[in-house]
């Protein structure tokens, strides 16, 4: 999958070009092209969609998992019962998986691509559906089990972030939030196909096999789609840089591709001069790391007239493999990070899983049929997540959203004391509908607060963030809720989302509209959670 990438010299023509490309900009052409209307159509649109096919392998793989315990039974693993626990290190075993998977996903990603991480994914969702469809013991399924959750965290990690390096940023948001629908939709698929085969010999060997699909078919497509222009710049290729931008800017001049390619390279450079002011450069003009670190002003066209002519050289942005994680970066990871533990600590994974095992303990003769509406409500409110995060803001959306959550969790608390399997779901639906417009989209999001040479190691520590919690939730849910009782266990995870709609009012800052060149603004101080509307509203 590797493309021969120009000579030296044509990067050196690209490099030196630019400064002169910028001494023709008027003031009105120096408009940066993120924040004008961006034109969707059959190129662009490609290149979200063949990406987010990982997010649909992660949501398929993450919601086969309720039609399989229904038609999971003993015999099948060699074994007399299948008690909870057995149920719990089936599902639960994938969270650590998944942990690994974004491990392996940050080197991969940094150093071989997005790309090559993408099609690493693919091999393995191949490798891990063959593992289960044939399992014939525990230790078997559990290790399939395991090993897709390696490739979900690998989806988990990279997608995102390839998402919002390809993505303009006036529809940034709802372009990653592709990803998110993908991911539902996956789960929605799954759910439809166990209520189709439900009752069928085997049904769960078809189930896992069937994912093997969506993986061949994101393996064949990828060519098809740009590499991310910012990783190409950090690792020193401008001129395969620039042809990916040209494919995600497909009606641009020229000229604007040049703005937006010297933008990206003057905040690279900026970033390496902030981590570490010892950090040597290749600069051929005398005194522009001094401009280019410097200068804070978003006007580039007058920068670059300033610049005498004989100093119009580009200083190349150079890779290196260390990186010291500065105050702004290890701020805009916390955030991440406990908005992230959030989503997974609210409950709504281990409702997902586990919920046609709780409305069949509950009297539903059919609990596959309100699975299937309750992944169809998570689907369709992702949805709404998509118009929302772009129209209202992040913030915004997710201070609307959490508080229906808490109420649909103690409304469902009422239901199951009262034994009432009808209040029980409307409720249930409710908590989802909440969570698929908010939480359950926008944490993935974060990552867009992390510079560029940090964002695969900070997309990691977030997605582990999420597997680990996901893994504490999903190996104890079933356990927890006959322990303490369904009531108790409603009302626990109401409380935790309460307590993450306090969070939000206070720690969570608003990014809608900015550059992901800008966000790194927002943490410079502490976190100014009112930074857009103070700036430009």
């Amino acid at each position: 999958m590797a493309t021969e990438g120009p000579s030296s010299t044509e990067d050196d023509e690209v490099y030196s070009d630019l400064y002169s490309a910028y001494s023709q900009l008027t003031d009105t052409t120096a408009k940066d092209i993120d924040h004008r209307r961006y034109p969707l159509n059959c190129k662009t649109v490609k290149i979200y969609l063949v990406a987010s096919i990982g997010g649909l392998l992660f949501g398929y793989d993450t919601g086969v998992i309720a039609g399989v315990l229904l038609g999971l039974r003993p015999q099948d693993l060699g074994l007399d019962n299948l008690g909870d626990f057995n149920k719990e290190l089936i599902t639960g075993i994938t969270g650590i998986g998944s942990v690994l998977g974004s491990i392996v996903a940050f080197p991969t990603a940094d150093y071989l691509g997005r790309k090559i991480a993408l099609a690493l994914c693919s091999i393995i969702f191949c490798i891990s559906a063959v593992i289960m469809a044939l399992s014939t013991s525990l230790f078997t399924l559990v290790t399939g089990r395991l090993v897709v959750g390696v490739a979900v965290g690998i989806a988990a990690q990279c997608v995102p972030v390839y998402l919002s390096e390809v993505s303009p940023s006036s529809v940034r948001g709802s372009v990653m939030t592709i990803n998110s629908s993908a991911i539902t939709g996956g789960q929605l698929i799954a759910c439809v196909v166990a209520w189709i085969l439900s009752g069928k010999p085997h049904s769960w060997r078809y189930l896992f096999g069937l994912s093997a699909i969506p993986a061949i078919v994101l393996m064949c497509l990828l060519k098809f789609i740009p590499e991310s222009p910012r990783w190409l710049l950090l690792g020193d290729k401008p001129q395969l840089a620039r042809e990916a931008l040209e494919v995600i800017y497909a009606d641009a001049s020229d000229l604007e591709i040049s703005n937006k390619l010297l933008k990206m390279v003057r905040d690279l450079t900026k970033l390496r001069c902030y981590q570490d002011e010892s950090q040597p450069f290749i600069s051929r003009a005398p005194g522009i790391n001094k401009r280019l670190s410097s200068n804070s002003s978003l006007d580039y066209a007058s920068h670059a007239r300033s610049i005498p002519p004989s100093n119009r050289s580009v200083q190349r942005p150079v890779s290196s493999k260390k990186h010291k994680m500065e105050p702004r970066t290890r701020r805009a990871l916390f955030v991440g990070c406990i908005l992230m533990f959030f989503q997974q600590a609210t409950g709504f994974n281990a409702f997902i899983y586990y919920s046609p095992v709780i409305l069949a303990r509950i009297g539903v003769s059919n609990p596959l049929l309100p699975a299937i509406a309750i992944a169809a409500v998570n689907f369709i409110f992702t949805g709404v997540a998509m118009q929302a995060v772009d129209r209202w803001g992040r913030r915004n959306t997710l201070l609307y959203t959490i508080w229906i959550m808490a109420l649909g969790l103690i409304v469902g608390s009422v239901g199951l004391q009262y034994g009432n399997p009808a209040l029980f779901l409307a409720s249930l639906l409710v908590y989802v509908a909440g969570y698929a417009s908010g939480l359950g989209s926008i944490p993935w999001l974060s990552v867009e607060f992390l510079p560029l040479n940090q964002r695969s190691l900070g997309a990691s520590v977030i997605a582990c963030t999420n597997w680990l919690t996901n893994f504490g939730i999903s190996i104890s849910f079933l356990s927890t809720m006959t322990f303490v009782g369904s009531q108790a266990s409603m009302l626990i995870f109401a409380a935790i989302t309460t307590v993450s709609w306090l969070f939000v009012c206070f720690c969570y800052p608003e990014v809608k509209g900015l550059s992901l060149e800008e966000i790194g603004q927002i943490f410079e101080e502490g976190v100014d959670i009112h930074y857009v509307y103070r700036k430009y509203h």
